[in-house]
């Protein structure tokens, strides 16, 4: 069972807590010190992780002026033409899901699936319901958008030059009876993965938020970072 530990940020590997399988120390330090990175070691396999900590100054500078960024632009233009209201939570959302795909390389077909996915679910859930959308109604509508895409030959110009594609696609999804939500496909999904983490990374703050939550190593170096996304409003 994995541990959790921080450390002096800079330092090679020098815990400066108790190990503990319960992260919520751990998090509480990540989460409000910019002096501190988030150590992990599993004792059975003896492998142990250092997440460094990106600052959101770093992220933005990251992301700004590449096709992730022009990608969040034309899904709010989506949003916005629809004429449906994009929440602050949605915006955090997809902020996270474009600081993880800039970090990660993503194809923008993965990107544009994963924010699609989170649309329709902020969109289509009514917001006390929010905290009881399934993993598995999640990658449905991510796996479904994906495999849009790919049917329609939906090109990365495409994605970045027109919104045709997205807005056609959110269409469907918000229409689609909720039954269908669930249909994916099988083996690793790196679209709904990217969704997953953006989601949870976005709920960081509650007390629904546990570390085993999320799927990609890029997420667990954006603890602090959307902690401060959700503080910031």
């Amino acid at each position: 069972m994995w541990q959790y530990s921080i450390q002096q940020s800079g330092r090679d590997f020098e815990p400066v807590l108790t190990w503990s399988a319960d992260a919520q120390a751990a998090l509480a330090q990540v989460k409000t010190r910019d002096d501190v990175d988030l150590l992990s070691w599993n004792p059975s396999t003896d492998v142990s992780e250092i997440y460094e900590q990106y600052s959101l100054e770093e992220l933005v500078a990251q992301i700004d002026q590449t096709a992730y960024a022009r990608l969040l632009e034309k899904m709010a233009q989506t949003v916005e033409s629809s004429g449906q209201v994009i929440t602050p939570s949605l915006q955090r959302q997809w902020y996270l899901v474009g600081y993880l795909a800039s970090l990660e390389h993503q194809a923008l077909i993965n990107t544009a699936a994963a924010l699609l996915s989170l649309t329709v679910l902020n969109l289509k859930t009514p917001p006390m319901a929010l905290a009881k959308v399934t993993a598995k109604q999640q990658r449905g509508l991510t796996d479904q958008a994906r495999c849009w895409l790919m049917a329609a030959q939906v090109t990365d110009l495409q994605l970045l030059a027109t919104t045709k594609p997205l807005q056609k696609l959110l269409a469907h999804l918000l229409d689609q009876d909720q039954r269908l939500d669930t249909c994916c496909v099988s083996g690793q999904s790196a679209g709904w993965q990217l969704a997953n983490d953006a989601n949870w990374l976005s709920q960081i703050a509650t007390p629904q938020f546990v570390l085993p939550q999320l799927e990609r190593p890029s997420a667990f170096r954006l603890l602090r970072a959307a902690y401060l996304e959700r503080q910031l409003g």
